[in-house]
Formats: C-alpha cells, structure tokens, sequence
C-alpha cells in the first residue's frame, strides 16, 4: 500500500473517532482532505453526504457526491468488484440530492 493510501486511511479512522466525541467540524476537514486527493474507498464520501444532509447543506452534498461519483467512474476498468454497487448508490445519492436542491429553487 501507498504511503498516501495509508494516510487517507488514518485520517478515516481519526474523523470517525472525532465523530463519535462530536468534533464534527474537525473529522469533517479530514474527509474533505481525503476526497480532495481522491480516495478510492466510499468512506469519507458517505460520511460527509450525511453530515451535509443533515445539516441541510445540499450544495456540499452534491458537491460530494458529485466526486464521489467521479471517482468511482475513474476505478470502473480497475475490475474491483465493489466499484459498480458504489458508483450505483453515489449516483441515487445524487439524484435525491438535486431532486430536493431543485424544490428549492
């Protein structure tokens, strides 16, 4: 494994940790740290759609997802077997997402 990969991998298990003693704003910046370098796992993706959906951020939520959704697009011709079923549920994500964004405007 990478030493990048590894990196990401520990700022996952740190933010769920921050999560979880409510220091939201501190996990949510290693996630957002780790989709900017594109991780290739769903974890932080998801994380962030929900703490965005629950605060009712639908912007950043789509932002998210919309990365997600690029990313996961990139790793099709990998062969990784989890890729398609994650691809398929950032991209409903998505589509909620822009269905709610579009009842507001």
């Amino acid at each position: 494994m990478s030493n990048q990969f590894d990196t990401q991998v520990q700022r996952n298990l740190l933010g769920k940790q921050l999560e979880k003693e409510g220091r939201v704003l501190e996990a949510k910046a290693l996630y957002e740290a780790n989709i900017c370098e594109n991780f290739e796992g769903s974890f932080p993706y998801r994380r962030l759609a929900v703490l965005y959906r629950k605060r009712k951020l639908l912007t950043d939520e789509i932002r998210v997802l919309e990365k997600a959704v690029y990313v996961f697009e990139s790793l099709i011709t990998t062969g990784r077997s989890d890729v398609q079923p994650k691809l398929k549920e950032f991209k409903e994500g998505l589509i909620k997402a822009r269905g709610k964004m579009s009842k507001f405007k």
